[in-house]
């Protein structure tokens, strides 16, 4: 079963936002148009507008305001995937060219940042002081985790809490963000919408940690990329944490550059493969995993409540 079919109730709803994304990305410049629809035209999982949807079960009111918040967070999302195919220098993103491969990096970055500007004009749209905070909040922290992630490239010897803030930035956060902001546009109680962005987080963090697992066991064909990217890229994910316990992988993987030959790069995947860290990466994921559904506990029984445990339930086991 495919992530998105645990959402397929939420089908009709889900093309509208595409439909409404498809407006919005229209611009006078043909260029920046042409890469902003390669984009959306890619497709995805769409996880961050089905949080949004789901986590307003929880309230009373369900508007357009929904429609604009869960496109603007793609939206975000979008710029973002921009950006880190710019830092990475990648060719593929979901098994087809990246815009910065189509066209240069130039025109990635101000593709990128026409996303932005975008759904910061969606987010006014909504008139809600509360989500504007949360959103432009959102939007700070997310560009300083770019930042870090650009600082971090080939540190080897990185803290685990620089990680973990990391991945928080770069993903865990737009999932937060999501539950939270569809929360409040549904007039759902705080306590409620606090509950639902430690769920947002959680499930986040195990979202970017099975990603960073999946880097190493994953076919080329099911990631749209190569193996081992992340590791090519000089970002120490945590199943490269767990194998740097060990002196000689440690020293191995010091000496990787950017102008690392791929057989060094490929020897260090197939010694993570086997060193048992995968399987220990899996299990810091359950306990992510885990601790989100019980972020849902006390919260009322509504029908979106079952949906959001069982895409929690999937997260930590997808296999792409």
């Amino acid at each position: 079963m495919s992530l998105k079919r645990l959402y397929r109730h939420m089908n009709r709803e889900i093309d509208q936002i595409d439909q409404f994304l498809s407006s919005r990305v229209r611009t006078d410049h043909p260029v920046i148009e042409s890469a902003s629809r390669q984009l959306l035209d890619a497709g995805g999982k769409r996880i961050r507008p089905a949080f949004v949807l789901l986590s307003a079960g929880f309230g009373e009111t369900k508007d357009i305001r929904l429609t604009k918040v869960a496109s603007s967070l793609e939206l975000i999302h979008m710029a973002s995937l921009v950006h880190d195919d710019v830092i990475d220098d990648a060719m593929l993103r979901r098994g087809k060219p990246t815009v910065m491969e189509r066209y240069d990096e130039t025109v990635a970055m101000y593709t990128g940042n026409t996303l932005f500007g975008e759904a910061i004009r969606l987010v006014s749209e909504i008139e809600s002081p509360e989500v504007m905070r949360i959103m432009a909040d959102t939007m700070e922290r997310i560009c300083v985790g770019e930042i870090n992630q650009i600082q971090d490239q080939y540190e080897w010897g990185q803290s685990p809490k620089r990680y973990l803030d990391r991945i928080a930035r770069k993903t865990a956060l737009l999932i937060e963000t999501s539950c939270a902001a569809g929360a409040v546009i549904s007039g759902a109680s705080p306590q409620v919408v606090k509950q639902l962005s430690l769920f947002g987080y959680d499930i986040g963090m195990a979202f970017q940690m099975t990603d960073d697992l999946l880097d190493f066991t994953a076919k080329s064909f099911q990631l749209g990329k190569p193996v081992g990217e992340d590791l090519r890229h000089g970002h120490k994910t945590l199943p490269l944490f767990y194998s740097s316990e060990d002196p000689t992988f440690y020293e191995r993987l010091r000496q990787v550059n950017a102008s690392t030959d791929t057989d060094m790069t490929k020897s260090l995947v197939r010694e993570v493969q086997r060193n048992g860290t995968l399987e220990r990466s899996q299990r810091t994921i359950d306990r992510y995993v885990e601790r989100a559904i019980h972020r849902l506990d006390g919260l009322p029984d509504v029908p979106d409540k079952r949906s959001l445990i069982e895409i929690a339930q999937y997260i930590g086991k997808r296999k792409w």
